[in-house]
């Protein structure tokens, strides 16, 4: 259904953006005190201080265009001219600038959950500190501002992304959202269409020697843009409806690198909050990467969701530089990304942000897919930086017509991007289980038994030996990386030994 604003705001009609116009108008540092810092400050969990890391954050303030679709292959022309915002960034970067590797991560900060959860840096977090990469986190909805400002209301209290068309009326229903499997976040008082502008301007002012810019003595040499799930949503419209309109690219490129994960196909990234029942159906496959694209889905998005459909294969085609990963074993949420790293956070506590485990079995997947996801943004980084292309996946995980992982004799999926958990299993990791809210994202854990396990294994030497030669041949491999090779033997032999193999 497309929505009035089209007609409404027909008379505001104008071009896109100049070709250096950059309309952040101002960047300013919010003070970190004892009390007052950062939401899920990266300090607190990820113990930046000992890896000579600083977290900076900063309000974000200026104007943006809100865009509406004028083709059904995402192109788009502007509906409102230079409505005013004022957004936030979370910036970790070396201390020490001479430490900076040249590489900025940028990431969509997810919004699914009405609050901002930085799933990108709590699986890839590892890998951008111990290269020395910046990371700058950027709020993708206005959702979540309730969130902030309940969280710390002085230090948020200024965020704002008001709708330029309050009196516009949105013409669809929660049903209707319901039926098109859109995200529930619509509110006429702000316009989450600002984003687009915001997004390219960020990329384009941490580029520059503006004195603005925040990384102007770390510049960044190689600036990739992430997401995760809705933001990875996000991403795909970027690249199909702003990254390479020449009003937008200027001549060049807005971002080197995109690294999507746990994105689910059949979800459209409205352009503006107006079109969220509307389809585009061709966005749903992606047709144009000028610049590297790596896709990685999970056992919980790589068949189902609209994704075996759209499947595309991997190409180091001019116009299409793409990769696709399917980690094996791992689901869209783990215990360790999306409970773990924030459990002990009082201030989350504090403000009812606390995300359960949502499954009903006693033990939850936590397969360690950020191992996974260290090496595929190394391959990417290095990609993006030496034009060297990642090893593809040596297979797809096998689907059957029913759009179901094809399992072996211990229930594990077969194929797919794997580690000696999968290869050398010591119980079941698996993705069919419906939450209370009806989706198939948690999963969940069967162990073997201790007399199984003695008869695959013989022991926990012989096991160690086994899991260690299978990491060996991954990290040759690409697939992992060789800085967490003693860690992910570790956790498969723990796990081992806690399910009985002595």
């Amino acid at each position: 259904m497309v929505s009035g604003v089209a007609g409404s705001l027909a008379g505001h009609t104008t071009s896109m953006r100049g070709e250096t116009d950059i309309m952040i108008e101002s960047v300013e540092e919010i003070p970190v005190t004892e009390d007052s810092y950062p939401f899920e400050s990266a300090r607190r969990h990820a113990k930046l201080d000992e890896a000579g890391y600083v977290e900076r954050e900063y309000y974000l303030s200026g104007t943006a265009n809100v865009y509406r679709t004028s083709g059904d292959d995402g192109t788009v022309e502007v509906a409102h001219e230079n409505a005013p915002y004022v957004n936030r960034i979370v910036v970790r970067r070396p201390e020490d600038p001479s430490r900076s590797s040249g590489n900025v991560i940028v990431e969509i900060i997810n919004a699914t959950s009405g609050a901002d959860l930085d799933r990108m840096w709590i699986l890839t977090h590892r890998q951008i500190v111990r290269e020395g990469d910046v990371y700058v986190g950027v709020t993708s909805k206005p959702n979540t501002l309730a969130k902030l400002k309940e969280y710390d209301e002085r230090r948020y209290g200024r965020l704002e992304w008001p709708n330029p068309t309050p009196d516009v009326p949105l013409d669809f229903s929660r049903e209707d959202v319901l039926g098109t499997r859109g995200i529930l976040d619509q509110d006429v008082s702000y316009e989450p269409g600002l984003f687009w502008d915001m997004l390219t301007d960020l990329a384009w002012l941490l580029r520059s020697s503006d004195e603005k810019n925040p990384l102007c003595d770390c510049a960044g040499e190689a600036i990739i843009l992430t997401g995760w799930s809705q933001s990875g949503a996000y991403l795909y419209r970027y690249l199909a409806s702003f990254a390479y309109r020449p009003e937008v690219a200027r001549g060049a490129q807005v971002f080197d690198g995109y690294l999507a994960g746990g994105s689910i196909s059949y979800f459209t990234a409205p352009v503006n909050q107006y079109e969220t029942t509307r389809d585009v159906p061709r966005l749903h496959r992606v047709r144009r990467a000028d610049q590297p694209l790596v896709v990685v889905q999970t056992e919980s998005e790589n068949a189902r969701m609209g994704t075996a459909e759209n499947y595309v294969e991997d190409s180091d085609r001019p116009g299409l530089l793409y990769r696709r990963y399917e980690v094996t074993g791992a689901t869209h949420d783990t215990a360790y990304s999306l409970v773990d790293y924030y459990e002990s956070d009082a201030d989350v506590r504090r403000i009812n942000c606390l995300w359960p485990y949502a499954g009903a079995r006693e033990e939850g997947n936590d397969y360690p897919s950020w191992i996974a996801l260290d090496a595929i943004l190394k391959g990417l980084v290095r990609w993006v930086r030496d034009g060297v292309g990642p090893r593809s996946m040596d297979s797809r995980i096998v689907v059957g017509a029913d759009l179901e992982n094809v399992r072996d004799a211990f229930g594990n999926a077969v194929g797919g991007l794997r580690t000696c958990l999968l290869d050398y299993p010591t119980g079941r990791f698996r993705n069919d289980e419906t939450d209370a809210n009806g989706y198939m994202l948690f999963g969940y854990q069967e162990s073997f038994s201790p007399d199984l396990l003695r008869e695959l294994y013989g022991g926990l030497a012989e096991y160690r030996r086994l899991c260690e030669a299978h990491t060996a041949e991954q990290v040759s491999k690409g697939f992992v990386c060789k800085e967490d090779a003693a860690e992910l033997v570790r956790i498969a032999v723990d796990l081992a030994e806690r399910r009985g193999l002595r």
